[in-house]
């Protein structure tokens, strides 16, 4: 009785050491459909951003990020102008903050994009061609307004690959944020299949000030 005892306790050692995860194994990272699926949800947007019993997403701020192309160039604001620039170690990070247009259809999953808290990226027509601007509008005041605002809103899903994502113009559909392969270039826009970068990394980042429910965001 005590070696079937003795057996069955080897056995369960053995099976619970079978299924023990890999140390080395890297986590899992989310695709960008899946890091912005919470922002939409279906809800009408929050315009108190005081009410703590409001209905909508839950953001208070924007959520930030680290956006940089495949050609591993980051975006930056310099001079008032966006630039994508080599990534350095020794510069501070540019982030983008990101906003849900929850006046747009969900499912395009339509958002705003500002380099820094007094200033909004937008889209407008020169030329024969669409062209980013920075207007100086609040990202925060963007989503508090019940319109459309397609001029200031980005289609985004995953492409590319399960790492990468684009941002196509509302306004201008078929025009997608973009770089040129040549370094510390004015970001624009461009139409998939030419010379120009589409595609994009990127990587949520926490910063004190931007809270939610009394959790950084």
């Amino acid at each position: 009785m005590q070696k079937n005892k003795t057996h069955k306790m080897e056995s369960v050692m053995t099976e619970s050491h079978v299924i023990q995860p890999d140390k080395n194994e890297k986590p899992h990272r989310r695709t960008w459909d899946q890091e912005i699926a919470g922002l939409f949800h279906s809800r009408e947007p929050n315009t108190d951003f005081s009410s703590p019993d409001a209905s909508i997403m839950s953001e208070e701020g924007p959520r930030l990020y680290r956006i940089w192309d495949v050609s591993q160039k980051t975006i930056k604001l310099m001079e008032n102008r966006l630039i994508a620039t080599p990534r350095s170690s020794n510069e501070p990070e540019q982030l983008i903050r990101v906003l849900p247009n929850a006046n747009l259809d969900p499912k395009m999953q339509p958002i705003f994009m500002a380099p820094n808290d007094t200033h909004s990226i937008s889209c407008i027509k020169s030329g024969s061609h669409p062209q980013l601007q920075l207007v100086e509008q609040k990202i925060v005041e963007l989503y508090k307004k019940k319109e459309n605002l397609l001029s200031f809103s980005f289609y985004s899903k995953t492409d590319g690959s399960l790492e990468t994502c684009s941002f196509e113009s509302a306004e201008f559909p078929g025009w997608f944020l973009s770089t040129s392969r040549e370094p510390n270039k004015p970001v624009g826009l461009s139409q998939q299949g030419g010379t120009e970068n589409t595609l994009f990394y990127f990587e949520r980042k926490e910063e004190i000030g931007f809270i939610t429910h009394g959790h950084h965001l």
